[in-house]
């Protein structure tokens, strides 16, 4: 039977430069795959190809070929390559698989953008008429193992980055709080990570506020906000229950001072701060209608996070050893495919030969009763013919063996 074949290197294995001449664009795939499997000696194949790895998917008798043809097509020494890269087989290849697919194997455990990418991959590989029965059925194999992973473990739900750590806080204290509508202050580079992950909450109002406007109006095209100038602050800073900031100064943007002067001022407010110094007055933190959090609170969060993921991880690949089981379920059903289809061609050409038959007794005057009871005495006798003779051929010892799997596969008493 064919076997699936994986050949790449990652970032575990890979320099980002060795990674980087052996990636492959999105418009270099389709011809990539189109010329491994025009070989011949590549009957399926499917390119995942990422900034972290680039993988080559296969069923081939030969995968010496495989690694020369791609280092060939991007003028690398083989060489170079091998030290650095793996070759998987059979249960190594899906098992691998298995843990790419849920995270596992990503520089960001648990991180879920990577089965957008392999499904991409399948896609190309689809379109080129380069992903057969073998890959085909494996991929969706690691499809199910992929839900069955994120569903029954925490892998991708504990925030493990600043950004993820901020928004998840924000969206378990929304309910709580007076209006669904978020201030950010500052435009900066950990603000430019930060509020695109806000573009996944239901929010009512999205506000980017800093010193120089341009700056505050490219972020909030991102994230689909507004802008306004820092100089609107004291004006509109009561109108926000969400308020983060990141920016940089000697003194404190939010005092006790501007919120009492931007009366009424709402029951509850979330500040999260993630500047340093503070932009918020040290004794707001300690103001009964503030939540305040600094960016060592967000960071405790993001630690807490990082070990849940690890722990989920040891679950996951408990899940994935248990699927490697119904990964050789799979093999050996498809190991009985050439049988099964030759057995049922059988069939249906003595189903033609006995319907031949009828059809010309039919047209001799041959009465439609006696057809039908004669074609279905000849149906049987030549779907038992071979079996009842071959039962009977055989020596006492094998014919015992013959006897019980006929029961068996027949269903039959004993």
């Amino acid at each position: 039977m064919l076997k699936p074949i994986v050949f790449g290197l990652n970032y575990q294995t890979a320099s980002f430069e060795l990674r980087n001449q052996l990636a492959f664009s999105t418009d270099e795939i389709p011809n990539v795959l189109k010329r491994l499997v025009a070989s011949g000696i590549v009957r399926e194949a499917m390119l995942l190809s990422t900034c972290n790895r680039t993988e080559l998917y296969c069923v081939t008798n030969d995968i010496n070929f495989v690694i020369n043809a791609l280092c060939a097509m991007h003028n690398i020494c083989p060489r170079s390559i091998r030290q650095h890269s793996y070759v998987y087989e059979d249960e190594a290849c899906a098992h691998h698989l298995f843990r790419v697919i849920s995270g596992l194997d990503s520089m960001v455990l648990g991180e879920s953008e990577i089965v957008a990418q392999i499904k991409v991959a399948m896609n190309a590989a689809q379109s080129c008429q380069a992903l057969g029965s073998v890959l085909s059925g494996l991929c969706q194999m690691a499809l199910g193992v992929e839900k069955d992973v994120r569903s029954s473990t925490e892998i991708n739900n504990a925030a493990i980055s600043m950004g993820h750590a901020v928004v998840n806080y924000v969206e378990q204290h929304l309910d709580s709080l007076p209006n669904r509508k978020v201030l950010f202050i500052g435009a900066g580079q950990m603000m430019q990570q930060i509020a695109p992950h806000f573009n996944y909450l239901n929010l009512d109002d999205k506000l980017i506020l800093n010193r120089t406007l341009a700056n505050a109006t490219e972020l909030a095209q991102k994230i689909s906000g507004n802008a306004a100038s820092l100089a609107d602050l004291s004006r509109i800073i009561n109108q926000y229950s969400v308020i983060i900031l990141c920016c940089a100064g000697h003194q404190a943007l939010i005092t006790e001072e501007l919120l009492i002067a931007a009366q009424p001022r709402l029951c509850s407010q979330l500040i999260i701060d993630l500047s340093m110094p503070l932009m918020i007055e040290e004794r707001l933190c300690h103001d009964d209608q503030l939540i305040v959090l600094t960016i060592d609170d967000i960071a405790k969060l993001v630690d807490v996070g990082v070990e849940k993921r690890k722990l989920a991880a040891i679950e996951a690949e408990s899940i994935i050893a248990q699927k490697i089981d119904d990964y050789h379920i799979w093999k050996r059903k498809r190991g009985l495919s050439p049988l099964i289809r030759q057995l049922r061609d059988q069939a249906e050409q003595k189903r033609l030969e006995s319907l031949a038959v009828a059809e010309k007794q039919l047209m001799n005057g041959v009465a439609p009763q006696e057809v039908l009871s004669q074609l279905s005495v000849q149906l049987t006798n030549k779907l038992l013919h071979e079996p009842t003779v071959n039962l009977l051929a055989e020596n006492n010892q094998s014919q015992d063996e013959l006897a019980e799997l006929v029961s068996k596969l027949y269903g039959l008493n004993d």
